[in-house]
Protein backbone atom coordinates (compact mmCIF):
# COMPACT_ATOMS: atom_id res chain seq x y z
CA UNK A 1 0.00 0.00 0.00
CA UNK A 2 1.64 3.29 -1.03
CA UNK A 3 2.13 6.01 1.53
CA UNK A 4 -0.42 8.81 1.31
CA UNK A 5 -1.13 12.12 2.97
CA UNK A 6 -4.84 11.45 3.38
CA UNK A 7 -6.49 13.51 6.15
CA UNK A 8 -3.26 14.86 7.63
CA UNK A 9 -3.31 16.65 11.01
CA UNK A 10 -3.80 20.40 10.86
CA UNK A 11 -0.53 22.37 11.09
CA UNK A 12 -0.18 25.72 12.78
CA UNK A 13 0.18 28.60 10.28
CA UNK A 14 2.68 31.19 11.53
CA UNK A 15 2.64 34.83 10.50
CA UNK A 16 6.05 35.87 9.18
CA UNK A 17 6.49 39.57 9.98
CA UNK A 18 9.21 40.61 10.08
CA UNK A 19 10.99 37.78 8.22
CA UNK A 20 13.11 35.67 10.57
CA UNK A 21 15.73 33.11 9.70
CA UNK A 22 18.15 31.01 11.73
CA UNK A 23 21.30 32.55 10.28
CA UNK A 24 22.73 29.08 9.60
CA UNK A 25 23.77 28.57 5.98
CA UNK A 26 22.88 25.40 4.08
CA UNK A 27 26.12 23.44 3.53
CA UNK A 28 26.87 22.44 -0.06
CA UNK A 29 29.32 19.67 0.85
CA UNK A 30 28.90 16.86 3.35
CA UNK A 31 29.88 18.06 6.83
CA UNK A 32 32.21 16.27 9.20
CA UNK A 33 30.78 15.78 12.70
CA UNK A 34 32.91 15.63 15.86
CA UNK A 35 31.17 13.53 18.51
CA UNK A 36 32.43 13.64 22.10
CA UNK A 37 32.39 10.05 23.42
CA UNK A 38 33.98 10.59 26.83
CA UNK A 39 36.72 12.28 28.81
CA UNK A 40 39.70 10.45 30.31
CA UNK A 41 40.85 12.18 33.50
CA UNK A 42 43.26 9.43 34.48
CA UNK A 43 44.33 6.17 32.91
CA UNK A 44 44.08 5.23 29.27
CA UNK A 45 41.74 4.39 26.43
CA UNK A 46 42.02 1.37 24.14
CA UNK A 47 41.13 1.88 20.48
CA UNK A 48 40.78 -0.84 17.86
CA UNK A 49 40.72 -4.63 17.87
CA UNK A 50 43.51 -7.21 18.12
CA UNK A 51 45.77 -7.04 15.04
CA UNK A 52 43.55 -4.42 13.36
CA UNK A 53 45.75 -2.16 11.22
CA UNK A 54 45.65 1.31 12.78
CA UNK A 55 46.99 4.59 11.40
CA UNK A 56 48.09 7.22 13.90
CA UNK A 57 48.43 10.82 12.74
CA UNK A 58 49.82 13.84 14.55
CA UNK A 59 52.36 16.61 14.13
CA UNK A 60 52.07 16.37 10.35
CA UNK A 61 53.22 12.73 10.33
CA UNK A 62 51.57 9.32 10.32
CA UNK A 63 52.52 5.75 11.15
CA UNK A 64 50.81 2.37 11.02
CA UNK A 65 50.71 -0.04 13.96
CA UNK A 66 48.73 -3.19 14.83
CA UNK A 67 45.78 -2.71 17.16
CA UNK A 68 44.66 -2.20 19.73
CA UNK A 69 46.23 1.20 20.36
CA UNK A 70 46.30 2.11 24.06
CA UNK A 71 46.56 5.85 24.59
CA UNK A 72 47.33 7.84 27.74
CA UNK A 73 48.92 11.18 28.68
CA UNK A 74 52.19 11.68 30.54
CA UNK A 75 52.97 15.31 31.17
CA UNK A 76 52.72 17.02 27.79
CA UNK A 77 53.19 13.89 25.71
CA UNK A 78 50.98 11.14 24.39
CA UNK A 79 51.97 7.63 25.40
CA UNK A 80 51.12 4.85 22.95
CA UNK A 81 51.63 1.65 24.91
CA UNK A 82 53.64 -1.12 23.36
CA UNK A 83 54.42 0.76 20.14
CA UNK A 84 57.34 2.77 18.82
CA UNK A 85 55.89 6.08 17.64
CA UNK A 86 57.83 9.07 16.27
CA UNK A 87 58.15 11.80 18.91
CA UNK A 88 56.75 14.37 16.47
CA UNK A 89 53.40 12.55 16.71
CA UNK A 90 53.33 12.16 20.49
CA UNK A 91 54.26 15.78 21.28
CA UNK A 92 51.14 17.36 19.75
CA UNK A 93 47.92 18.50 21.41
CA UNK A 94 46.00 15.79 19.62
CA UNK A 95 46.34 12.55 17.69
CA UNK A 96 43.98 10.93 15.18
CA UNK A 97 43.62 7.15 15.00
CA UNK A 98 41.86 5.55 12.05
CA UNK A 99 41.34 2.17 10.40
CA UNK A 100 39.54 0.77 7.37
CA UNK A 101 37.09 -1.09 9.60
CA UNK A 102 35.04 0.34 12.46
CA UNK A 103 36.97 0.58 15.72
CA UNK A 104 36.22 -0.56 19.24
CA UNK A 105 36.69 2.03 21.99
CA UNK A 106 37.10 0.93 25.60
CA UNK A 107 34.40 2.15 27.95
CA UNK A 108 31.79 2.20 25.18
CA UNK A 109 30.06 -1.16 25.81
CA UNK A 110 31.45 -2.95 22.78
CA UNK A 111 30.24 -0.35 20.30
CA UNK A 112 32.27 0.29 17.18
CA UNK A 113 32.89 3.66 15.57
CA UNK A 114 33.59 4.69 11.97
CA UNK A 115 36.33 6.76 10.38
CA UNK A 116 38.54 8.40 13.02
CA UNK A 117 38.96 8.50 16.79
CA UNK A 118 40.63 11.70 17.96
CA UNK A 119 42.33 12.09 21.33
CA UNK A 120 42.50 15.80 22.17
CA UNK A 121 44.07 17.54 25.15
CA UNK A 122 41.53 19.00 27.54
CA UNK A 123 41.60 20.86 30.84
CA UNK A 124 43.15 18.27 33.16
CA UNK A 125 41.99 15.40 30.98
CA UNK A 126 41.87 14.32 27.38
CA UNK A 127 38.81 13.93 25.22
CA UNK A 128 37.93 10.93 23.06
CA UNK A 129 36.13 12.20 19.95
CA UNK A 130 34.70 10.29 17.00
CA UNK A 131 35.30 12.32 13.82
CA UNK A 132 32.91 11.05 11.15
CA UNK A 133 31.16 12.11 7.98
CA UNK A 134 27.51 13.04 8.40
CA UNK A 135 26.57 9.93 6.41
CA UNK A 136 28.44 7.80 8.97
CA UNK A 137 26.96 9.66 11.94
CA UNK A 138 23.23 9.65 11.15
CA UNK A 139 22.72 5.82 11.16
CA UNK A 140 24.14 5.69 14.68
CA UNK A 141 21.71 8.41 15.79
CA UNK A 142 18.71 6.61 14.28
CA UNK A 143 19.69 3.38 16.03
CA UNK A 144 20.17 5.26 19.30
CA UNK A 145 16.99 7.31 19.15
CA UNK A 146 14.33 5.01 17.63
CA UNK A 147 13.15 1.44 18.07
CA UNK A 148 14.02 -1.14 15.46
CA UNK A 149 10.88 -2.05 13.55
CA UNK A 150 9.18 1.34 13.75
CA UNK A 151 7.86 2.47 10.37
CA UNK A 152 10.38 3.67 7.79
CA UNK A 153 8.57 7.00 7.44
CA UNK A 154 9.27 7.77 11.11
CA UNK A 155 12.94 6.82 10.62
CA UNK A 156 13.26 8.97 7.50
CA UNK A 157 11.65 11.97 9.20
CA UNK A 158 13.99 11.51 12.17
CA UNK A 159 16.99 11.26 9.82
CA UNK A 160 16.21 14.66 8.27
CA UNK A 161 15.70 16.17 11.71
CA UNK A 162 18.86 14.66 13.20
CA UNK A 163 20.92 15.79 10.21
CA UNK A 164 19.54 19.33 10.53
CA UNK A 165 20.33 19.44 14.23
CA UNK A 166 23.88 18.25 13.62
CA UNK A 167 24.43 20.81 10.84
CA UNK A 168 23.29 23.61 13.16
CA UNK A 169 25.57 22.43 15.98
CA UNK A 170 28.57 22.09 13.64
CA UNK A 171 27.99 25.64 12.39
CA UNK A 172 27.83 27.05 15.93
CA UNK A 173 30.81 25.14 17.35
CA UNK A 174 33.48 25.68 14.69
CA UNK A 175 35.92 27.05 17.28
CA UNK A 176 35.35 24.20 19.75
CA UNK A 177 36.94 20.76 19.94
CA UNK A 178 33.68 18.90 19.42
CA UNK A 179 30.22 19.52 17.95
CA UNK A 180 27.86 17.11 19.74
CA UNK A 181 27.96 14.52 22.51
CA UNK A 182 26.85 10.93 22.05
CA UNK A 183 24.16 11.33 24.73
CA UNK A 184 20.56 12.60 24.60
CA UNK A 185 21.96 15.98 25.68
CA UNK A 186 22.67 16.28 21.94
CA UNK A 187 21.43 13.16 20.16
CA UNK A 188 21.86 9.58 21.34
CA UNK A 189 24.55 8.11 19.07
CA UNK A 190 25.71 4.48 19.28
CA UNK A 191 28.35 4.38 16.54
CA UNK A 192 27.90 1.77 13.80
CA UNK A 193 24.40 0.22 14.11
CA UNK A 194 24.00 -3.54 14.19
CA UNK A 195 20.73 -3.59 12.26
CA UNK A 196 20.01 -2.54 8.69
CA UNK A 197 16.97 -0.26 9.01
CA UNK A 198 18.95 2.62 10.51
CA UNK A 199 21.57 2.60 7.75
CA UNK A 200 19.00 2.10 5.00
CA UNK A 201 16.72 4.97 6.01
CA UNK A 202 19.69 7.29 6.58
CA UNK A 203 20.86 6.54 3.04
CA UNK A 204 17.36 7.09 1.62
CA UNK A 205 17.39 10.67 2.96
CA UNK A 206 21.09 11.37 2.30
CA UNK A 207 21.88 15.10 2.31
CA UNK A 208 18.31 16.16 3.14
CA UNK A 209 17.88 18.92 5.74
CA UNK A 210 15.11 21.13 7.11
CA UNK A 211 15.20 24.70 5.80
CA UNK A 212 13.29 27.93 6.12
CA UNK A 213 13.93 30.87 3.80
CA UNK A 214 17.00 29.05 2.47
CA UNK A 215 18.64 28.60 5.87
CA UNK A 216 18.86 25.63 8.23
CA UNK A 217 16.13 24.88 10.76
CA UNK A 218 17.73 23.32 13.87
CA UNK A 219 16.13 19.89 14.16
CA UNK A 220 15.04 19.81 17.80
CA UNK A 221 13.02 16.78 18.88
CA UNK A 222 11.87 14.90 21.96
CA UNK A 223 10.52 11.45 22.74
CA UNK A 224 6.97 12.54 23.56
CA UNK A 225 5.51 16.05 23.67
CA UNK A 226 2.60 15.01 25.88
CA UNK A 227 0.16 16.34 23.31
CA UNK A 228 1.10 20.03 23.62
CA UNK A 229 4.08 21.52 21.81
CA UNK A 230 6.74 23.71 23.36
CA UNK A 231 8.32 26.52 21.39
CA UNK A 232 12.08 26.66 20.88
CA UNK A 233 12.10 30.27 22.10
CA UNK A 234 10.73 29.16 25.50
CA UNK A 235 12.28 25.73 25.92
CA UNK A 236 15.67 26.01 24.19
CA UNK A 237 16.64 29.70 24.25
CA UNK A 238 15.48 33.18 23.17
CA UNK A 239 17.90 33.76 20.30
CA UNK A 240 17.77 34.22 16.53
CA UNK A 241 18.37 30.55 15.79
CA UNK A 242 15.25 29.50 17.71
CA UNK A 243 12.97 32.45 16.99
CA UNK A 244 11.70 31.22 13.62
CA UNK A 245 8.20 30.07 12.58
CA UNK A 246 9.01 26.35 12.09
CA UNK A 247 10.06 26.15 15.75
CA UNK A 248 6.91 27.72 17.18
CA UNK A 249 5.20 24.35 17.72
CA UNK A 250 2.82 21.95 16.03
CA UNK A 251 -0.94 22.01 15.95
CA UNK A 252 -3.59 19.47 16.93
CA UNK A 253 -4.62 16.73 17.39
CA UNK A 254 -2.09 15.07 19.70
CA UNK A 255 -0.42 12.14 17.96
CA UNK A 256 1.46 10.60 20.90
CA UNK A 257 -1.37 9.46 23.19
CA UNK A 258 -0.09 5.86 23.03
CA UNK A 259 3.38 6.79 24.32
CA UNK A 260 4.34 5.28 27.69
CA UNK A 261 4.95 8.75 29.12
CA UNK A 262 2.18 10.68 27.43
CA UNK A 263 1.00 10.97 31.03
CA UNK A 264 3.05 9.87 34.02
CA UNK A 265 3.03 10.00 37.80
CA UNK A 266 5.72 9.78 40.44
CA UNK A 267 6.39 10.26 44.14
CA UNK A 268 9.37 12.26 45.40
CA UNK A 269 10.83 13.11 48.77
CA UNK A 270 9.55 16.65 49.33
CA UNK A 271 12.50 17.55 51.57
CA UNK A 272 15.04 16.57 48.88
CA UNK A 273 13.15 18.51 46.21
CA UNK A 274 13.23 21.62 48.42
CA UNK A 275 16.97 21.12 49.00
CA UNK A 276 17.54 20.86 45.26
CA UNK A 277 15.62 24.08 44.62
CA UNK A 278 17.53 25.94 47.34
CA UNK A 279 20.87 24.74 45.94
CA UNK A 280 19.89 25.92 42.49
CA UNK A 281 18.69 29.23 43.95
CA UNK A 282 22.09 29.75 45.54
CA UNK A 283 23.86 28.99 42.27
CA UNK A 284 21.81 31.49 40.26
CA UNK A 285 21.35 33.94 43.18
CA UNK A 286 17.55 33.71 43.46
CA UNK A 287 16.55 34.90 46.92
CA UNK A 288 13.03 33.42 46.78
CA UNK A 289 14.43 29.96 46.07
CA UNK A 290 17.28 30.28 48.57
CA UNK A 291 14.66 30.98 51.25
CA UNK A 292 12.31 28.15 50.22
CA UNK A 293 12.06 26.02 53.38
CA UNK A 294 9.64 23.39 52.13
CA UNK A 295 7.59 22.41 49.09
CA UNK A 296 3.86 21.97 49.53
CA UNK A 297 2.32 22.56 46.12
CA UNK A 298 3.55 22.77 42.53
CA UNK A 299 1.28 24.23 39.85
CA UNK A 300 1.92 24.35 36.10
CA UNK A 301 1.21 27.92 34.89
CA UNK A 302 1.64 30.39 32.03
CA UNK A 303 0.68 28.19 29.07
CA UNK A 304 1.96 28.98 25.59
CA UNK A 305 -0.35 29.30 22.58
CA UNK A 306 -0.65 25.49 22.40
CA UNK A 307 -1.71 25.18 26.05
CA UNK A 308 1.61 23.78 27.29
CA UNK A 309 2.76 25.36 30.57
CA UNK A 310 6.06 27.22 30.49
CA UNK A 311 6.46 27.86 34.24
CA UNK A 312 5.92 26.11 37.57
CA UNK A 313 4.60 27.93 40.62
CA UNK A 314 6.30 26.31 43.62
CA UNK A 315 4.66 27.83 46.68
CA UNK A 316 4.96 31.30 45.17
CA UNK A 317 8.38 30.90 43.54
CA UNK A 318 8.31 30.57 39.75
CA UNK A 319 10.68 28.24 37.91
CA UNK A 320 10.79 27.56 34.17
CA UNK A 321 9.52 24.10 33.27
CA UNK A 322 12.56 23.54 31.08
CA UNK A 323 14.91 24.05 34.06
CA UNK A 324 13.42 21.40 36.36
CA UNK A 325 15.15 18.27 34.97
CA UNK A 326 18.51 20.04 35.29
CA UNK A 327 17.76 21.18 38.85
CA UNK A 328 17.10 17.58 39.84
CA UNK A 329 20.22 16.30 38.05
CA UNK A 330 22.49 18.88 39.72
CA UNK A 331 21.23 17.69 43.11
CA UNK A 332 21.86 14.04 42.30
CA UNK A 333 18.16 13.26 41.97
CA UNK A 334 16.63 11.32 39.11
CA UNK A 335 15.36 13.98 36.67
CA UNK A 336 11.65 13.97 35.84
CA UNK A 337 10.74 12.92 32.27
CA UNK A 338 9.76 16.52 31.55
CA UNK A 339 9.30 19.82 33.36
CA UNK A 340 5.53 19.80 32.76
CA UNK A 341 3.96 18.51 35.98
CA UNK A 342 1.94 19.47 39.03
CA UNK A 343 1.90 18.01 42.52
CA UNK A 344 1.06 18.22 46.19
CA UNK A 345 2.76 17.00 49.36
CA UNK A 346 1.12 14.29 51.43
CA UNK A 347 2.95 13.23 54.59
CA UNK A 348 6.36 14.33 53.35
CA UNK A 349 5.90 12.80 49.89
CA UNK A 350 5.45 15.00 46.82
CA UNK A 351 3.03 13.19 44.53
CA UNK A 352 3.12 14.53 40.98
CA UNK A 353 1.27 14.06 37.71
CA UNK A 354 3.16 14.94 34.55
CA UNK A 355 3.04 14.94 30.77
CA UNK A 356 5.52 13.99 28.07
CA UNK A 357 9.17 12.99 27.90
CA UNK A 358 11.64 15.70 26.90
CA UNK A 359 11.36 19.41 26.14
CA UNK A 360 8.53 19.06 23.61
CA UNK A 361 10.09 21.18 20.83
CA UNK A 362 9.90 20.09 17.19
CA UNK A 363 9.47 16.43 16.28
CA UNK A 364 7.66 14.19 18.76
CA UNK A 365 9.09 10.73 18.10
CA UNK A 366 6.08 8.76 19.32
CA UNK A 367 3.83 11.13 17.39
CA UNK A 368 5.89 10.64 14.24
CA UNK A 369 5.60 6.86 14.60
CA UNK A 370 1.84 7.11 15.08
CA UNK A 371 1.51 9.25 11.96
CA UNK A 372 3.75 6.84 10.03
CA UNK A 373 1.55 3.94 11.11
CA UNK A 374 -1.39 5.78 9.50
CA UNK A 375 0.47 6.04 6.16
CA UNK A 376 1.71 9.60 6.55
CA UNK A 377 4.83 10.28 4.49
CA UNK A 378 8.06 11.67 5.97
CA UNK A 379 7.29 14.97 4.24
CA UNK A 380 3.86 15.33 5.84
CA UNK A 381 5.24 14.38 9.26
CA UNK A 382 7.88 17.11 8.99
CA UNK A 383 5.33 19.65 7.73
CA UNK A 384 3.22 18.99 10.82
CA UNK A 385 6.01 19.30 13.36
CA UNK A 386 7.92 22.16 11.66
CA UNK A 387 5.23 24.42 10.13
CA UNK A 388 6.52 26.36 7.14
CA UNK A 389 9.78 24.41 6.82
CA UNK A 390 10.92 22.71 3.60
CA UNK A 391 13.02 19.62 3.04
CA UNK A 392 16.06 20.57 0.94
CA UNK A 393 18.70 18.37 -0.66
CA UNK A 394 21.85 20.14 0.54
CA UNK A 395 24.63 17.91 -0.82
Amino acid sequence: MPATDATPPTPITSAIHPPKTSGIAIPTTEPVVRILLHRVARGSVSIGADQQTMTIRGGGQSTQVPGPVIVSRRGRRWVIHGQTIPSTITRGDGIDISAEEAMLVSGEDGRTYPSTIRCAVGDGDFKVINVALMSEYIPGVLAGELFEGWHDAAFEAQAVVARSYAVSECAQRVKHQWDVTDTPASQHYIGVPTWAQASRTAATTAGQVLTFREEIVPGYFSSCCGGRAATAHDAVGPNQINDIPPLTGHGTPAQCTAAPRYKWSDSWNAKKVAQALRAWGRRIDRSDLKQLRRVKTIRAIKPNKHGRPTMLDIDGAEVRCVDMPGIFAEAGLKPPPSGWFSGQVHGGTLKVEGHGFGHGVGLCQYGAEDLASKSSTPKSILEFYYPGAAVTKAW
